[in-house]
């Protein structure tokens, strides 16, 4: 076992301890898996961690949080990996990586009383392909890193996508989850932790579940979810427009939004659609193809699809300044025509409308692999966000805009370049700015994206300058937003939370952190409780 001169004896011990609980291979502490565990999307190089468990059940993993709270180590819970807020960081050495990755069968999936229990580590693809057969969906059904990403890292960081503009976050899908507290404890919320009942229903008391969506791991590991099912509509319909700017995109997308027309839908603008290897994956005609001929309707309505497709490319979405890219679903032709009608009266108010080739093809195969967390050249990519009351978005958008022209020279400067994306979430405006840089290429980014496609770039040399130019934009961002009245989800260790809420809100939440995490060694630095991650 290859360990660092700062670890402790004790420490040591602690981890041949777990070994002897668990097994040599659930238990990693070799170093350049301890180093791969210590860096995320965006911020490197972190503190290693002791060790990672990968836990295979949910007793495992209670196993594994007990022994090592009781030897005084930290826990850090860790799904997918997708994350770019430090979240699954640890911020100190003595901490244990809980990877619940292994945790990813499908416990029930009960179509009569609509829903399906999880385990935590289950990727939203695996979920979505269990489901298809039944003609069921989750109300959110993942992002697009589901190829990846896990049901309990969207939990814990909230997160939104497909279908979250007419079924809101992912929070808003689920029904209970079973969560291994410091203690070694496993606790089911929802109507899932009573006494001879399944667990049909989130409500009969207060909402315990709500606590632990969003936590980021701060008041417990998930091991298994409980979402709420709803039948696939048969119908689906996709449209696309463009604008001149990023005011008029906002004002058609939160008309939208106020029909619950809308599955999901984004915007972006001319910068995104010509730097995002996820929107250009579109003018890989071939590749798509077979995918959006199996989309269609008929095989034949499929293959004119993917003509079309071929042909489009992505030159239409640079001949406007920013491009709205829509999807709608219906339960009967008639209905899916009035909801079309609606939604392209309202679009074409402030736009006009295009190919709709972008939400086609998101659809066909919307979990492919996550090329995206790079740009179209190997760039390095991070992005910030916040949501918004629908009826902000213009004051929003045009603060954004000075904010940005403000910082212009600063980007050039740095060679930062700089793109945007809108979507509307239920009832919340979702403003996502990302940026593009020249870095280095880490083993999370290879492993990730795949070995053969960033070997091109895998000579470049890390540019920490830069990295600390864009960790300064997007802590001014995210300081504007909150000006604004902007929240955020994926706090972590990122985001502001604490120095955000009022004193008696704080002190409420520290009141909870205390009462399941009395010795603060349930993901430390989350959200603010136990000091922050520093910068590094």
């Amino acid at each position: 076992m290859s360990m660092t001169s700062y670890v402790r004896a004790d420490d040591l011990m602690a981890v041949e301890k777990l070994r002897q609980a668990l097994g040599n291979e659930r238990v990693l502490a070799d170093q350049p898996t301890r180093d791969y565990y210590a860096n995320d999307i965006f911020w490197q190089p972190g503190i290693p961690p002791l060790a990672i468990v990968v836990p295979q059940t949910a007793a495992e993993a209670a196993a594994a949080v007990k022994l090592a709270t009781e030897e005084g180590l930290s826990i850090v819970p860790r799904g997918g990996g997708m994350s770019y807020t430090k979240g699954y960081l640890p911020d100190r050495a003595d901490s244990v990586v809980i990877d619940a990755r292994g945790i990813d069968d499908i416990f029930e999936l009960n179509v009569d009383d609509l829903y399906v229990t999880v385990g935590a580590g289950c990727t939203w693809d695996k979920l979505n392909e269990a489901l298809e057969p039944t003609g069921m969906r989750t109300g959110y059904w993942g992002p697009l890193s589901g190829v990846n990403a896990t049901i309990g890292g969207a939990l814990s960081q909230n997160s939104a996508f497909f279908g979250s503009a007419l079924h809101g976050t992912v929070a808003e899908t689920v029904l209970g989850v079973t969560v291994v507290l410091a203690n070694g404890d496993t606790v089911t919320t929802g109507s899932g932790g009573r006494k001879g009942a399944t667990p049909f229903s989130r409500y009969g008391g207060p909402d315990f579940t709500g606590m632990f969506l969003g936590d980021n791991g701060a008041f417990g590991v998930k091991v298994a979810a409980t979402l709420r099912l709803w039948p696939r509509p048969s119908e689906i319909g996709y449209l696309s427009f463009g604008f001149k700017s990023m005011t008029e995109m906002a004002v058609a997308q939160t008309e939208m939004a106020r029909t619950r027309f809308v599955s999901e839908g984004f915007g972006i603008d001319r910068n995104k659609a010509g730097h995002s290897a996820s929107v250009n994956r579109i003018s890989d005609g071939l590749k798509t193809l077979a995918n959006v001929a199996s989309a269609g309707k008929t095989l034949l309505g499929g293959l004119r699809d993917a003509a079309a497709v071929v042909a489009g490319g992505t030159a239409f979405l640079k001949a406007h300044n920013y491009t709205l890219h829509i999807v709608t679903e219906a339960d009967s032709p008639e209905a899916l025509k009035r909801k079309m009608e609606t939604l392209r009266k309202i679009g074409t108010k402030t736009g006009v409308e295009i190919e709709n080739t972008v939400p086609k093809v998101m659809r066909s195969k919307p979990f492919s692999p996550v090329r995206g967390m790079l740009g179209l050249n190997g760039e390095r990519w991070v992005p910030i966000h916040a949501v918004f009351p629908l009826g902000s978005a213009r004051k929003v958008v045009e603060a954004n805009e000075a904010y940005f022209a403000e910082k212009k020279p600063f980007m050039e400067k740095h060679g930062i370049l700089y793109s945007e994306m809108s979507m509307t979430v239920g009832n919340d405006f979702f403003l996502e700015p990302a940026f593009y840089w020249s870095d280095e290429i880490t083993p999370l980014h290879a492993r990730s994206v795949g070995e053969d496609i960033v070997r091109p770039w895998m000579d470049r040399p890390a540019n920490p300058e830069t990295r600390k130019a864009v960790a300064e934009l997007r802590r001014g961002t995210q300081e504007l937003y909150a000006s604004l009245g902007g929240v955020s989800w994926q706090v972590a260790r990122d985001y502001p939370y604490a120095e955000l809420l009022k004193p008696e809100s704080w002190a409420f939440a520290q009141a909870i952190k205390r009462a399941v995490d009395p010795a603060g060694l349930m993901n430390p630095g989350s959200l603010g409780f136990g000091g922050p991650l520093a910068d590094r």
